[in-house]
């Protein structure tokens, strides 16, 4: 009779147990997961604003640049242009925020194919939007190489200007 007490109070709580997990899991009227973040956000696109306003601010060449230099890459918004596409944008639509809220498009290799910007021996160069205001993508890149070197572009790969330290 004492072992299955025992048991019946085991088996109560993990009820009770399994319960107040579930409750503090689900908790949404809707039915969907609640998660709690103890850390801080990874970046400031995950915090409240307008994907549009917030991209806007995101993508502003200082805010970028300044990142880039501490951190020695792109912000966690940034995302290719594959990844992009795989998840829905058409660039011909200028369907990024609608489809990907939040996200601008960075990452790729730049190919400097007519040599315009300063070459080294295993030097490779990226690209990425600055200056994104939703919509279709505008003329203003950051090229940033694997060495530390940033330019930028104010009128689609017409005239690059070194970005001084």
């Amino acid at each position: 009779m004492k072992k299955h007490s025992q048991w019946l109070s085991i088996v109560f709580l993990l009820l009770i147990v399994g319960g107040l997990a579930f409750h503090f899991g689900y908790n949404n009227s809707d039915g969907t997961p609640t998660t709690v973040s103890t850390s801080a956000p990874r970046d400031v696109s995950s915090l409240p604003a307008s994907a549009e306003q917030s991209i806007d601010r995101l993508t502003q060449q200082k805010v970028v640049v300044d990142y880039m230099r501490q951190h020695g890459r792109l912000p966690d918004y940034y995302i290719t242009k594959s990844q992009a596409r795989s998840q829905g944008w058409d660039a011909r639509d200028g369907n990024l925020c609608s489809t990907l809220p939040g996200k601008a498009i960075g990452g790729d290799r730049f190919s400097n194919r007519e040599k315009r910007l300063p070459q080294s021996k295993g030097r490779q160069w990226f690209e990425a939007d600055i200056n994104y205001r939703c919509g279709h993508r505008g003329a203003e890149r950051l090229l940033y190489s694997n060495d530390g070197l940033i330019y930028v572009t104010h009128d689609h790969y017409q005239r690059f200007t070194e970005v001084s330290r």
